[in-house]
């Protein structure tokens, strides 16, 4: 499962990280890159104001036991009449199944949770998509550039949500330690943190601006 869904092989997963090349003459990118961060405030201002949320977590997520913290701002927003549903990387984390399993804990109800493959075709329909501690597997890098270590791997396509807010603790890489170009497309917010401070701060903001 992991081998297909990195696309490498059993060695490399079991052995090794992802190795970065050098870039190729002439390839290095030295345009200026800006993010734009969120806060609080507007991060549930967009979440209250959306149709359709999709939540992509990833290994940050676990790191930081934030996952009651995120299946209570689930919950916010089921209570406010809007759809909200997880997206769920084969490999998010560092073993297959783990996001399933920590959402199962935090009571989030199966029928809630969606598979890569089923939530992919369906981010375009998607107002706001909120990706907690994940980076590799949301990076488009892997569908962009041939020459991206990660080339051919399979990603959420969490860039095409109408926006797309990233809670992350810093801008660094993931696991691969390389960028991700999603933090600098127009549709992108960073909310930086600590995942479980910021979802409940998050969470209790949603609840707020449902219940005015």
């Amino acid at each position: 499962i992991m081998c297909d869904a990195m696309n490498r092989d059993i060695m490399n997963v079991i052995f090794g990280g992802i190795s970065v090349p050098a870039k190729k003459p002439g390839a290095i990118d030295t345009a200026p890159k800006v993010h734009v961060e969120a806060g609080v405030d507007s991060a549930a201002a967009q979440l209250a104001a959306a149709k359709s949320v999709v939540i992509v977590p990833g290994y940050g997520m676990a790191v930081a036991r934030a996952q009651s913290a995120v299946a209570d701002l689930a919950n916010a927003l089921r209570a406010g009449g809007i759809q909200c549903r997880f997206g769920i990387h084969p490999v998010a984390g560092r073993m297959p199944g783990q996001m399933n399993v920590l959402l199962a804990e935090a009571g989030v109800p199966y029928d809630w949770v969606l598979e890569m493959e089923e939530i992919n075709p369906d981010m375009d329909n998607t107002d706001v998509c909120v990706v907690i501690g994940a980076n590799d597997i949301t990076n488009s890098a892997a569908e962009e550039d041939p020459d991206c270590p990660i080339a051919g791997m399979p990603v959420m396509q969490v860039w095409k949500a109408k926006k797309t807010i990233f809670m992350k603790r810093s801008m660094a890489g993931g696991y691969a330690d390389i960028e991700n170009p999603v933090f600098f497309k127009e549709s992108t917010e960073m909310l930086l943190g600590d995942a479980k401070e910021k979802t409940d701060e998050l969470a209790r903001k949603v609840k707020e601006i449902l219940a005015a």
